[in-house]
């Protein structure tokens, strides 16, 4: 106490009037985790309080302020967040405070439950900015965790009153978020209800069967709301009603809705409500790495559904079905703005394709090139297919109907050259599951896409943009206010009545990020436990 006295002395100030004493003597308290992000939120305390020269956030003369209690109670619901509320637990009944920081002595209790709090609040905002980089998991992933200043942004937040607003704002407001966040509160009382059975893996039924495994079936749908039970409930009839019930959960799980009990159906069936909670934990992960604003006017490619969907706000304006990059060939995931729309567009052969399909078909026949359409450009000369030998040569398909680009793409500059385009091959879109192209996308509906690109310029009708498109001459239009498009991959979404769905793991993202992803705390306590003193 002696030292607390003279420190103080010397310095200027009061004894209880700050954390200066107490964060100047007291090594990295327990409850700091210890590996490189808890260091660094500490630093991220620590740097905190020397901004506002040591004077306390929370506490006034063994009280807290009302702020942090309303803060505390946001903190407290981290678990509807997807998070772990197990990781906000303080404890700060008096038995807890003398302990916290090895042993503190009574004097020092406001500031050792103002840094606790401060510590804990600011674990949960980084926590919501994104626990870990998706980066760490592949190459394909470029979207990252927001970055945020945060000893800053507390301190701002303070010196506006707002803090609880802002607290409160953290979270993605978008209403798919707030759909997976009700999505994971009724799979959780799934899981506490006693999940659903496990049928037997080597199962195949088709309607009209009979068999006892039908009775164990009807209860496996019904937990999902697939099937509405009724007094039929134990029929062990593969009837039309459990049929369309299965072709329901196939839609949901981007299976073929064929109502035949199959090898993959059965598969997703018994995925364990465990796991489809851990999964709608990742994806609201996911949207957290998404910036808080995504824009007046957005576009969303969604791999895993292979769907666009274009927005207006919130407010989907335009869905259409897509075609996406092959798992050895994958769509990145990524955000760029859409600059250009080209019409009638070349289509300059990637050097890869060139390399592995044209350029060895042409060298067997030269008449390949004029069957598909194709030229050979070198700089701004056309050559002929003797200049394949040579090298230094561009292989591009011309405009036409023919051509792979269809009749407009959609350009969002970026890292790995991929776009939105039309396609003269539409029957990919009948199939369930699109993971065919070499890394673009393909538009089911490229024409719906024009129009909403466009339909802030009077002058692109319908029919001008019909004409443009089948001009046979490349145009590019400069769009004069950029449009976002985010490449995401989103394996968890709901439909348009709420039903969730749970769509395949195209490129194993799910597989590899599901490690990295904090593991829940075993029977975790409630969040920020406030207990009174």
């Amino acid at each position: 106490m002696l030292l607390r006295v003279l420190f103080c002395t010397a310095v200027g100030l009061a004894a209880p009037s700050d954390a200066r004493f107490y964060l100047a003597t007291r090594s990295m308290p327990d409850y700091v985790e210890r590996d490189a992000r808890g260091t660094a939120l500490w630093g991220v305390v620590q740097s905190f309080y020397r901004a506002r020269d040591y004077r306390l956030a929370w506490m006034d003369d063994g009280r807290r302020s009302a702020e942090a209690e309303a803060i505390a109670r946001v903190v407290a619901r981290a678990a509807e967040e997807g998070l772990d509320g197990g990781r906000y637990r303080i404890d700060l009944a008096p038995h807890a405070v003398a302990a916290a920081f090895n042993g503190a002595p009574a004097s020092d209790a406001d500031a050792v439950q103002d840094v606790q709090l401060t510590y804990i609040f600011l674990k949960y905002a980084a926590d919501l900015t994104g626990r870990f980089d998706p980066k760490a998991a592949g190459p394909f992933w470029l979207t990252q965790p927001r970055s945020r200043d945060l000893s800053a942004w507390l301190e701002q937040c303070l010196q506006s009153q707002q803090a609880l607003e802002a607290f409160a704002a953290l979270s993605p407001s978008h209403p798919v978020y707030e759909g997976l966040k009700a999505a994971l509160a009724r799979y959780r009382r799934i899981e506490r209800d006693g999940g659903w059975s496990v049928l037997p893996s080597r199962l195949a039924l088709r309607r009209g069967r009979r068999d006892p495994v039908v009775a164990l079936l009807r209860r496996r749908l019904a937990a999902e709301d697939d099937l509405v039970t009724t007094l039929a409930a134990t029929s062990v009839v593969y009837d039309a009603r459990l049929a369309d019930a299965v072709k329901r959960f196939q839609r949901r799980h981007g299976l073929a809705p064929n109502g035949a009990l199959d090898g993959a159906t059965v598969a997703e069936l018994n995925v364990p409500v465990a796991a489809r909670i851990r999964q709608i934990e990742l994806n609201l992960e996911r949207w957290r790495w998404l910036p808080a604003d995504l824009g007046r006017r957005y576009v969303v490619v969604n791999v895993p559904s292979f769907q666009l969907t274009a927005y207006d706000g919130e407010r989907a304006a335009v869905t259409m079905k897509v075609v996406t990059g092959k798992p050895d060939s994958p769509t990145p995931v990524l955000s760029d703005d859409m600059t250009t729309v080209v019409f009638s567009p070349y289509w300059n052969v990637p050097s890869t394709i060139a390399e592995d399909e044209i350029i060895p078909a042409v060298l067997r026949d030269p008449r390949y090139l004029g069957r598909h359409n194709l030229e050979l450009v070198r700089g701004e000369r056309l050559v002929g297919p003797a200049a394949l030998r040579r090298g230094d040569v561009q292989i591009r398909q011309r405009p036409g109907t023919s051509n792979a680009l269809g009749l407009v793409k959609f350009v969002f500059p970026n890292a790995f050259g991929v776009y939105l385009h039309d396609t003269p091959d539409d029957a990919l879109f009948a199939r369930p599951r699109r993971a065919f192209s070499h890394g673009c996308i393909r538009l089911e509906q490229p024409v719906a896409l024009a129009r909403w690109v466009l339909s802030d310029l009077p002058r692109w009708t319908p029919s001008a943009i019909a004409a443009a498109m089948r001009g046979g001459r490349e145009r590019s239009l400069a769009l004069p206010e950029s449009i976002p498009v985010y490449l995401t991959y989103q394996t968890v979404g709901l439909g348009e009545d709420g039903a969730v769905f749970f769509w395949p793991d195209v490129y194993g993202h799910d597989r590899a990020q599901m490690p990295l992803l904090p593991a829940p705390t075993l029977d975790p306590p409630s969040a920020v436990a406030l207990t009174s003193q």
